[in-house]
């Protein structure tokens, strides 16, 4: 590679490392792009190619589940036999323990030796490891640490490990590796007993990599000082992180200093655009103080505050922040209690903030006990609205009044753009029936 300086008409050498432009929201595309500006380590490596040749390391795959006496994972072995055929640079490996073909062969700490061993030659190709939902403890991410992380993963982008056995022993290991793993983007740590030990270490990670985009670490039974030291790291620390979840930490105190720090941060962050802080035990004061420093941020696009305690008086705070110039696209206020006691003032505040609103696109308010009134009320605005493409409603309190104004919603015609809905209406005797659809999908 060369470049050429028309202007001074010389010819100069190429630096020996350049930037490679990369979509965040593409982490297979950013882990080939690396993979191919990156020097091959390991030896003979080579190409992924001279792996994968006649089916080689399918047979190397199979071959060791048999000799470990494990089963072969059919979506590992999917995987292997789609990158092959594809005849790509780089490959990945998807093996959730939830998928209905992997119920019966969830991956353990043996098949992470096994996928150790088999995997390491071609380590430097690997964009993309998901071995969420299995049944792997601290002893295999120990070894998924030590055999398939570190500086040779040099094009692994994303690493989920969602919903295992792992605690912080093992997060501890999994954070140092990933430390030196050079290109990770995405970590996805949830529903794992890490507790505010391994809260605290995934923080350190955060401090360390700079280039991590997406950090989920919901529901690890973090405490407080997890959701300040998270707060202050994203407040103080240069981060390009642009999705956090932090859902459900083990939060004692009545007091909400952990929504305040967080308020501070928000006010100033600039690269935030996806939020997840349900379960927080946000309270009405907690989200008058979240909005006042949220008025001043502008990148903000996903804000789920899910499972709180927001009531009316929420909800009238939640209607200035909508009616002002935020770009929220979607805003979760799912299982608080804005309805509660056939109240209608915190639904006609979101109604009033909605109307002046003119970029959200979709909103959930489902298990907030709204009356037939308070469901009018929303619906109102919702068939004025140019804009709004979604809502979650059914889980409510419907009379037929208000299933009757959705009814006339969701079957107008000359809507600009239609109404997708958690429910659907059909008129049956003079009588609106209102039911839960399952194929319904937020955009």
């Amino acid at each position: 590679f060369t470049r050429v300086c028309v202007w001074a008409g010389l010819i100069c050498p190429a630096p020996r490392e350049f930037e490679v432009a990369m979509d965040e929201t593409n982490l297979q595309a950013a882990g080939e792009a690396q993979a191919e500006a990156s020097p091959q380590e390991g030896g003979p490596d080579g190409s992924l190619a001279q792996h994968m040749a006649g089916g080689a390391l399918v047979k190397s795959y199979t071959d060791a589940c048999q000799g470990a006496d494990r089963k072969v994972n059919y979506l590992v072995e999917r995987c292997l036999l789609e990158a092959a055929e594809a005849n790509r640079d780089t490959f990945f490996i998807e093996a959730p323990g939830n998928h209905k073909h992997a119920f019966s062969s969830r991956a353990e700490d043996q098949d992470v030796v096994v996928f150790s061993k088999v995997f390491q030659g071609a380590l430097p190709f690997l964009v993309r490891l998901d071995l969420s939902y299995n049944l792997i403890t601290d002893v295999g991410a120990q070894t998924l640490a030590q055999g398939l992380l570190g500086q040779r993963a040099q094009s692994l982008a994303a690493l989920s490990v969602r919903s295992n056995s792992i605690t912080a022993v093992g997060c501890q290991a999994l954070c140092e590796a990933l430390k030196q793993t050079p290109t990770l983007r995405r970590f996805d740590v949830s529903m794992n007993q890490l507790g505010r030990k391994g809260g605290l270490m995934l923080i350190d990670l955060l401090q360390h990599s700079p280039d991590l985009l997406e950090l989920l670490m919901g529901d690890i039974e973090a405490d407080i000082d997890v959701m300040v030291s998270l707060a202050a790291c994203l407040l103080r620390n240069p981060s390009q992180l642009k999705v956090c979840d932090i859902q459900n930490p083990r939060i004692a105190t009545l007091q909400e200093d952990h929504t305040i720090h967080l308020g501070r941060m928000l006010r100033v962050n600039t690269h935030i655009t996806e939020l997840y802080i349900g379960k927080l035990r946000i309270r009405d004061d907690g989200i008058r103080q979240l909005v006042d420093f949220l008025l001043e941020n502008k990148v903000l696009r996903i804000l789920d505050l899910r499972c709180n305690d927001l009531g009316a008086d929420g909800a009238e705070h939640l209607g200035k922040l909508l009616a002002s110039d935020c770009q929220l696209l979607k805003l979760n206020l799912s299982g608080n209690r804005i309805g509660e006691k056939s109240n209608v003032h915190g639904a006609k505040n979101l109604a009033e903030g909605l109307s002046y609103n003119t970029t959200l696109r979709h909103i959930d308010l489902n298990n907030n006990l709204l009356c037939g009134p308070a469901l009018q009320a929303i619906a109102g605005v919702v068939e004025r609205s140019s804009t709004l493409e979604g809502i979650e409603l059914f889980h409510n309190q419907w009379d037929q009044s208000s299933a009757y104004a959705f009814h006339k919603i969701l079957n107008d015609r000359n809507r600009k753009l239609p109404l997708k809905a958690d429910f659907i209406t059909d008129e049956v005797d003079l009588r609106i029936d209102v039911c839960k659809t399952d194929t319904f999908q937020v955009g």
